[in-house]
């Protein structure tokens, strides 16, 4: 079955300053994850090319909990590491997970407050980073304000872009902020942009797009020739060949 996905894609120029246009381009549905228990493919995904990591902030119940599930490539359950993070803002709010995404044998997540509706200003995210495959947490970084829902990393720089910024920004890899780059767009009433991945020397950023399923889109993730999709409603992971 084929889809064809609309995405946003900035280009960097010389003077390090964003370019965009919209890009639009075919891909096969090659087949899906399904998730063991409910509300598991809930925040985001990532992989290795040889086994996926699936973020949730929800448990079975749909009270707040972050869940790591792994399963391999194949879609065949592997384990689950519950409550893997229990880390609290300054106010002893709920930090969510967010995206994820892997890089050199670590998994490295985003968490954030904005699930336990603090005031804006008040607003502040981290990263988690976890050992693989055991997924031993390893440290815990403070990024600052704003809802990080996605990273990336590229050319040794990790890019997170934000919920509620239009904002891309870049760390480095120790998540000390670098560079900001203003993005231009306008968000809609349902929020800003959810995902960001590169390919060759562009990096697209996800805020409106055409998802494989109804419920694909909440999480995003470029691996090799497939693309990774967090289908919510379906409680799975839709994977595409490019």
């Amino acid at each position: 079955m084929k889809k064809n996905i609309v995405i946003l894609c900035l280009a960097f120029g010389l003077s390090g300053l964003l370019s965009f246009h919209t890009l639009a381009f075919e891909s096969s549905y090659e087949g899906t994850i399904k998730m063991k228990k409910p509300f598991r493919a809930w925040q985001g995904v990532g992989s290795d090319g040889k086994n996926v990591y699936v973020t949730s902030d929800r448990s079975e119940k749909f009270t707040l909990s972050n869940t790591v599930s792994v399963y391999d490539i194949d879609g065949n359950y592997i384990k689950e590491l519950k409550r893997a993070y229990i880390g609290k803002d300054s106010h002893n709010r709920f930090m969510s997970f967010g995206d994820c995404y892997v890089s050199s044998g670590f998994l490295y997540a985003t968490v954030y407050n904005f699930n336990s509706a603090p005031p804006e200003n008040e607003r502040i995210s981290r990263i988690v980073k976890y050992r693989l495959p055991d997924l031993k947490q390893v440290q815990v970084f403070d990024i600052g304000d704003g809802t990080a829902e996605s990273l990336a990393k590229f050319k040794g720089f990790f890019w997170i872009i934000y919920h509620d910024k239009n904002e891309i920004r870049r760390f480095d890899a120790n998540f000390r902020l670098q560079k900001r780059y203003s993005l231009s767009e306008t968000f809609g009433d349902e929020g800003g942009y959810q995902g960001i991945f590169f390919d060759g020397y562009s990096f697209k950023f996800i805020e409106r797009i055409k998802p494989p399923t109804y419920g694909s889109g909440q999480g995003v993730e470029k691996v090799g020739n497939s693309i990774f999709w967090v289908d919510r409603p379906g409680n799975q992971i839709i994977i595409q060949k490019l």
